[in-house]
């Protein structure tokens, strides 16, 4: 993980609440002032991943004002990325995929949005995508066809928005993710406890656990908001609340301590 004190997530992809909030106003007023202007939202992305935006309506008059299209506010996009990124999870789930592309796919997918809105490019086909890039980032590649195929959707979509995707993420492939310092705190809660048997089987459960919960954790904004060691502290707080298997305070301020 320390890495991540030098990576361009920390740099660009972490934000404090208030900018995170105008980042997804601005993306749908863009959204909202096409819809005024085109009388459609949609931007068209060919198969070389070039951007085709609505053309301005010209305004013929009669009744069209009783057909204009309603915007979704800023809370309908919310949960429309919030269904999706839990699809995200099912679909990483269903090919059995590992946490961290779990995890790279969710980081892709809140990234992208905060470039466009959903009424700008379907969250369904962007998920997919970025699944897809995922696993080949994370260098367990899966070919667009498997993926489609898997979730009976034609794979030429997901290969059509790659670019889009990409170019919206500003190339900053490398994510770091709650998991692996979840295991570290782990291991050195075994070493210094110098864990027996019974004790370590119980570490086990707490890292099961708090691996649960960093699932949840990614499917709120606090990927955006805080480190991955953060999330790791607070999932790992979470599962200790429920399993009591140490006394996590005073454990992590022994640790502290000796570091």
């Amino acid at each position: 993980m320390a890495d991540f004190q030098t990576s361009t997530q920390r740099a660009k992809w972490i934000f404090t609440p208030q900018k995170l909030a105008e980042r997804y106003k601005s993306a749908n007023h863009r959204a909202v002032q096409l819809l005024e202007k085109c009388g459609t939202t949609q931007v068209e992305v060919d198969a070389s991943g070039s951007l085709t935006y609505p053309i301005e309506k010209v305004d013929a008059g009669g009744d069209q004002g009783d057909k204009k299209l309603k915007p979704l506010s800023v809370d309908e996009e919310r949960f429309m990325r919030a269904f999706y990124e839990a699809k995200v999870q099912e679909v990483c789930s269903a090919f059995e995929f590992p946490h961290k592309i779990q995890a790279t796919a969710l980081q892709y997918f809140k990234r992208f949005y905060l470039q466009w809105s959903v009424m700008q490019h379907h969250p369904k086909e962007i998920m997919l995508t970025c699944v897809y890039a995922a696993c080949k980032i994370e260098e367990n590649h899966v070919s667009a066809e498997e993926i489609g195929k898997g979730i009976k959707q034609d794979h030429h979509v997901i290969l059509k928005y790659e670019m889009a995707v990409l170019q919206s993420l500003e190339f900053d492939l490398i994510v770091y993710a709650p998991y692996r310092a979840i295991e570290g705190f782990v291991n050195n809660m075994e070493e210094f406890l110098q864990a027996r048997d019974d004790e370590i089987q119980k570490l086990e459960s707490l890292l099961k656990a708090a691996t649960a919960e960093a699932d949840k954790i990614m499917l709120t904004d606090a990927p955006l908001l805080f480190p991955p060691g953060q999330l790791a502290l607070a999932a790992m707080r979470i599962a200790n609340g429920v399993l009591g298997v140490v006394d996590f305070d005073r454990l992590f301020n022994l640790l502290a301590f000796v570091i």
